[in-house]
C-alpha cells in the first residue's frame, strides 16, 4: 500500500481492502511465481472485487425474487446489465464500491424481514465504511419503525451490539495500518460535515443528482420510475428511502455519481416492477404489445448508451496510460535505476502500485515538489503548464490526451464527436555530457 506517500484527503478504513487481498492472494501468489506482471494483480484485485459486489447483487436479487416476483427478479436483472455506471463501479477499488456489498446484503435481509440482521449489517457499512449511508438505511429502519416491523428496543439492543463489534474492529485494524490511534469514518464525517471542507474538491447545484446523475446511471429505464408507485403500490418503499437519501445529500454542495451508487440498485427494482406489470400485461392489448416492444427497445438504448460511456471512460485514466507509455519507451533501461516522479492528477488518474512494475525504479508521488526539487529525478509526469519549466533540462518524450468533451456534427457520421485534451507529458533529463 502507498497510504503514507499518497494518503489522500482523508484516512480510509482498511477492512475491504483486507478482505479483497486475502480472496486474491492465491491467484496473485501463482502470478508472482510465474513471473507475471503486477498489472495482472490488479486485473485479479478487480475481479475478485467485481465478484464480491455481484455476489451481493445475486443475494439481493434472491431477496427481490422472494418479495415482488421472479418477473421483477428477471427484469432488474436485464436493466443492471444494459446499464453502465453500476457495472462500471462494480471492479473499482474505491470505499463506496467497498460499502456497497455490506450495503447490498443489509437490503436483502430487509426485504426478507430479518430487521437483526438487516440493522447490524448496516451499521458495519455505516461504522465502517461510509457514514452517510445511515441517511439512506436510516430511512428504511424508520419505515420499519412506523409499521411497526421491528421494536425501539431491538433497535437499540443490536445498534449496542453493531456499535461494540464493528467501531473496535475499525479502530484496531485502521490504527495499526496508518501508525496512528483513529477512527477513519469518524475523521471523515467531521471533515465533511462539520468542516465542511469537501467542497474545496468541487461544488454542484442542489438538484444535481437529479437531473444529472440518475438520467446517466439509470439511463431510459429512468422513465419507468415514476410509473412504480401507480402500478405497483409495494414499490413505495423502494422509492422512499432513495427520495429521503439523495435528497439529504444534495444539502452537500460537493456532489459525486458514486455518493448515491448504492440507490441504483433499489431504484432500478422499482423500475424493473414497471417493467415487469407492462411485460406480464403484454398480450392484452395492441397498446399492450407496443409497450412490450418499448421495453426491449429501451434496452438496446441503454446498451448504446453504456458503449458509448465505456469508450469515453476508457479516456479518462491518462494516468495509467502516462505510466503504461513510459515503461514502453524506456523498456531498455528496466535494469537502470530510474527516478520517477509521477503528478497528483497522474496518480489520481491510474497510478497505483500495481503499475509501477520495474522493482529497481524509484516512483516518486510527494505533492507540492519545487522545481529544483522536480529537476533532480531522471524522469518526469506532469500536467498543466509545469513542463515549461523544465524546457532546458529535460527533453519530450510523450504526451498523454484525456476525455474534454463531446461535439455533435451533423454533417459527420456518426454526428457525436469525442474530443480530447493534453493532459500529462512525459520529460526525460538530459544528460550532462561534460
Amino acid at each position: 500500500y502507498d497510504h503514507h506517500t499518497f494518503p489522500g484527503v482523508v484516512p480510509r478504513t482498511f477492512l475491504g481492502p483486507l478482505c479483497v487481498s486475502i480472496l486474491s492472494f492465491p491467484l496473485t501468489s501463482i502470478v508472482t511465481l510465474l513471473g507475471g506482471s503486477k498489472f495482472i494483480h490488479q486485473l485479479i484485485v478487480r475481479a475478485v472485487l467485481a465478484c464480491m459486489v455481484l455476489g451481493a447483487f445475486r443475494v439481493y436479487r434472491s431477496a427481490v425474487r422472494k418479495r415482488f416476483g421472479v418477473e421483477v427478479s428477471t427484469w432488474l436483472t436485464l436493466l443492471t446489465l444494459s446499464q453502465f455506471h453500476f457495472m462500471f463501479y462494480s471492479s473499482r477499488t474505491l470505499p463506496n464500491t467497498m460499502a456497497l456489498v455490506p450495503v447490498l446484503l443489509s437490503l436483502s435481509f430487509w426485504l426478507n424481514s430479518n430487521p437483526t440482521m438487516f440493522i447490524f449489517t448496516a451499521a458495519s457499512s455505516i461504522l465502517i465504511f461510509r457514514g452517510e449511508l445511515a441517511m439512506f438505511l436510516g430511512a428504511v429502519l424508520l419505515m420499519e419503525l412506523l409499521v411497526g416491523k421491528v421494536t425501539i428496543l431491538r433497535v437499540v439492543v443490536v445498534g449496542l451490539v453493531s456499535l461494540c463489534v464493528w467501531v473496535p474492529l475499525t479502530v484496531a485494524v485502521d490504527s495499526f495500518f496508518w501508525g496512528r490511534l483513529l477512527w477513519p469514518e469518524a475523521e471523515v464525517m467531521y471533515f465533511n460535515l462539520v468542516l465542511n471542507k469537501s467542497s474545496d474538491w468541487g461544488v454542484q447545484p442542489f438538484l444535481w443528482y437529479f437531473y444529472s446523475v440518475l438520467p446517466r446511471a439509470l439511463g431510459s429505464s429512468i422513465l419507468l420510475i415514476p410509473l412504480a408507485p401507480i402500478l405497483d403500490r409495494r414499490t413505495i418503499i423502494l422509492l422512499f428511502p432513495c427520495i429521503t437519501f439523495i435528497s439529504l445529500y444534495s444539502l452537500l454542495p460537493h456532489k459525486e455519481l458514486r455518493f448515491i451508487l448504492y440507490t441504483f440498485p433499489v431504484l432500478n427494482t422499482a423500475a424493473a416492477a414497471s417493467a415487469a406489470r407492462f411485460w406480464i400485461n403484454r398480450s392484452k392489448s395492441l397498446f399492450s404489445r407496443l409497450f412490450s416492444l418499448a421495453l426491449l427497445g429501451h434496452l438496446v438504448i441503454n446498451l448504446l448508451a453504456s458503449s458509448s460511456l465505456l469508450y469515453i471512460s476508457s479516456l479518462n485514466y491518462p494516468g495509467g496510460q502516462a505510466i503504461r507509455l513510459l515503461h514502453q519507451l524506456e523498456a531498455e533501461n528496466t535494469n537502470t535505476p530510474l527516478t520517477v516522479h509521477l503528478d497528483n492528477l497522474a496518480c489520481q488518474t491510474g497510478v497505483s502500485r500495481f503499475t509501477q512494475e520495474v522493482p529497481g525504479w524509484l516512483y516518486d508521488k510527494t505533492e507540492q515538489l519545487t522545481i529544483q526539487e522536480l529537476g533532480k529525478f531522471s524522469h518526469l509526469v506532469l500536467a498543466g503548464d509545469k513542463p515549461k519549466s523544465f524546457l532546458e533540462t529535460h527533453k519530450f518524450m510523450g504526451q498523454v490526451d484525456s476525455f474534454s468533451g463531446v461535439k455533435f456534427n451533423y454533417t459527420h457520421f456518426p454526428p457525436v464527436i469525442v474530443e480530447t485534451k493534453p493532459a500529462l507529458y512525459l520529460l526525460k533529463k538530459i544528460k550532462d555530457e561534460s
